[in-house]
């Protein structure tokens, strides 16, 4: 568990320090000084007198890839401990004995107590009174999440601290903003116990309290701001208001954010059963939260850089001069690519987002990316034919000494592009390439468990239904998988076409997920919602054979979107084309050599504040071969290509792509082309 002082850069008053005999406690790691976001994690509901409810807790958080310490919405590293709250959930007694707890081991506590907001001086007496002993080991005052900017509150607030900041009443040390005052005046204010800041929360999508202030007065010092909660009360949020709250919060300037996981449990039956209750008495089943902010699942973008580049000339460069220039893969060779530690990938990621070419390939053939220090899977997220150059994307875990294998069937030359990793500890959950769907028969030509091989040439305009939840390692219980990412493959198609891949039950999106052409094998990434029954629909234009493999799974409120995919650019102009809001549509053809700015971010389905997308990018009408490059337009063209192209041929790649400060990416293209591109989810 890293201190949390640590991570947000904060300097606590010499009262921060905590006195008495040292308790046993987890031992905090070193962390930098500053980070944009901080990984903090907090259950209410779980009781510190209720060991196998934490037990129980912990142990569904160990699954999830979690490092938690529980408590009742408390997170305690060496020397800091917010903790909630002294009257909502458990009683004051109770939270005065945590406080206690916290000092034995050096560690201060945010603590939430509405008798300090009463109107009436007899319960803030009583409350002064009763937190007195401990003042200097409370970090700050936790202000909760009810607070109404456009109540009568605001403007008397505001007054409050211009008086206090101009020297004209005295210092509280406090400063007077809060969540909890409707009936709000100085003197509620003027006799708050005196201990460092305040924290405050934005949920419902709303702004609310700290970075309020944060937003109309520079001078409000605030510990943190934060995200409340995974269940609040009997409000249960979405990805897409929590993605709302956080935006929000980074918009008013709170870049560092502590985020509330939980349940509020109410039931009797052992923590994490699918029969506790809530306030309002509905049923509910506890799952880990992932909310944004955390920095447990953000998308991190790098690049792109190469890492891999096995031929030799003018330009043909890797990042740092490593694994370049290796020669010519042979037939059935295994590319062990150094991927953390290079281009700005840490030493330990749960994932990494790699483009991968073959280049001129002796015959057809396959690649398969895969974790160094496991065996080799018999899935392949890359098909090609002879002499042709192809591109995907892939996402795949590197092993424990941070390399990614590249097996290649027949002899090629390959090129490895990396543009971004999850980091460790996320909520994706990278597993092992795994065959879900092979539509073909003969020998080896098996999935995983058996289920959905041989089934058959799909014929143009069918759609197959492909159960996914409960194989390959994806979680089988209702609702506990937000998105899948796929290795989609048509091969041996019959004619000219396309595949999507869409949740069932749902239209048939207008975007495609690959194009291919008669007779050609084309493979590429799709990042897919589940329905309801656990399964994805694969739609096929024309008839094909198709191949599915599954690479990693993201779980129940991880923040990605599962909107249906927006087209977001179409050079083309004609009946039936558009986008989905009538900009960057019919704009012509790119010319050799150009860069083409794309805005992503507030358009259709997309928040501001997004930090990266989930692309769809596709050529067609090339007047020659070329490729097509992806990167924030706030940095430079990078020496990596995300999508090759032969003239005349339509052809489609995934990338996961990284967006500037204003919410756009730049596309490079070196040959004329039309340009296609779509949103097919975004991540924080």
């Amino acid at each position: 568990m890293r201190s949390l002082l640590a991570l947000v850069g904060l300097v606590l008053p010499a009262a921060a320090v905590g006195v008495g005999v040292p308790l046993a406690s987890p031992v905090a790691q070193a962390a930098p000084a500053s980070l944009e976001t901080i990984d903090t994690w907090a259950w209410c509901g779980v009781h510190p007198d209720d060991p196998s409810a934490a037990v129980a807790a912990a142990s569904m958080a160990r699954d999830a890839g979690i490092d938690v310490t529980f408590g009742p919405c408390n997170v305690p590293t060496s020397d800091y401990s917010p903790a909630f709250t002294a009257n909502r959930y458990v009683s004051p007694a109770l939270y005065r004995r945590l406080v206690d707890l916290n000092a034995a081991v050096g560690m201060q506590t945010v603590v939430y107590d509405a008798r300090l907001w009463s109107a009436e001086p007899a319960v803030r007496a009583e409350a002064a009174a009763f937190w007195g002993p401990v003042y200097e080991h409370i970090a700050a005052w936790d202000l909760g999440d009810e607070f109404d900017p456009t109540g009568s509150q605001w403007p008397i607030l505001i007054q409050r601290w211009n008086l206090v900041r101009n020297g004209i009443t005295v210092s509280s040390g406090i400063p007077p903003f809060t969540n909890h005052l409707p009936w709000a005046t100085d003197d509620a204010l003027r006799d708050l116990p005196g201990a460092g800041d305040l924290m405050s929360f934005a949920v419902y999508g709303d702004d609310l309290g700290a970075s309020l202030a944060r937003r109309l007065d520079a001078d409000v010092d605030t510990l943190m701001c934060g995200v409340n909660a995974f269940d609040h009360w009997n409000w249960v949020p979405t990805p897409d208001s929590i993605r709302r709250g956080m935006a929000t919060l980074d918009a008013a300037g709170c870049d560092q954010f502590l985020v509330f996981g939980g349940q509020r449990v109410y039931g009797t039956d052992e923590f994490g059963g699918d029969s506790l209750v809530d306030l309002a008495g509905v049923s509910t089943t506890w799952a880990p939260a992932v909310l944004e902010g955390s920095g447990r699942s953000s998308f991190r973008g790098v690049g792109p850089a190469r890492l891999l580049e096995t031929r030799s000339g003018i330009g043909l460069v890797t990042i740092d001069g490593l694994q370049q220039a290796v020669g010519r893969r042979g037939e059935g060779a295994v590319s062990g690519v150094q991927v953390t530690g290079r281009a700005g990938v840490p030493a330990e990621v749960a994932a990494v987002s790699l483009n991968i070419t073959a280049i001129d390939p002796a015959r057809a053939g396959f690649v398969t990316a895969y974790p160094c220090d496991e065996p080799q899977p018999t899935a392949s997220q890359l098909n090609h034919p002879r002499a042709r150059t192809v591109s995907t994307a892939v996402v795949v875990a590197p092993g424990a000494d941070g390399r990614v294998c590249i097996y290649n069937m027949a002899e090629t030359d390959l090129v490895v592009d990396v543009n971004g990793y999850v980091p460790s500890g996320a909520a994706f959950e990278a597993t092992p390439p795994s065959r879900l769907l092979e539509t073909r028969t003969g020998e080896g030509l098996v999935t995983v468990d058996g289920r959905d091989a041989g089934i058959g040439v799909r014929e143009g305009g069918s759609v197959t239904e492909l159960q996914i939840a409960g194989r390959g390692g994806v979680p089988n219980a209702p609702g506990s998988v937000n998105a899948v990412v796929l290795s989609v493959t048509a091969t041996d198609a019959r004619a000219p076409g396309f595949v999507t891949v869409f949740p069932c039950g749902g239209a048939i999106p207008t975007s495609a997920t690959l194009n291919y052409t008669a007779g050609a094998t084309v493979t590429n990434m799709a990042v897919s919602a589940l329905s309801a029954s656990g399964t994805v629909c694969v739609y096929t234009m024309a008839s094909v054979d198709l191949v599915v493999d599954l690479s990693g799974y993201l779980p129940v409120l991880a923040p990605v979107a599962t909107d249906p995919p927006v087209r977001m650019l179409d050079s083309r102009n004609g009946a039936g084309l558009s986008t989905v809001d009538g900009l960057q549509f019919a704009i012509g053809a790119r010319t050799a050599d150009t860069i083409t700015v794309l805005p992503i971010g507030r358009r259709g389905t997309v928040p501001g504040g997004v930090g990266a997308a989930v692309l769809g990018v596709t050529v067609t009408e090339p007047r020659r071969a070329g490729f097509v490059s992806v990167f924030p337009c706030d940095t430079g063209r990078p020496n990596a290509a995300h999508l090759n192209f032969v003239a005349n041929q339509t052809v489609s790649n995934t990338v996961i792509a990284d967006l500037d400060a204003d919410g756009e990416v730049c596309l490079y293209t070196m040959a004329g082309t039309h340009l296609v591109v779509d949103v097919l989810t975004y991540l924080p």
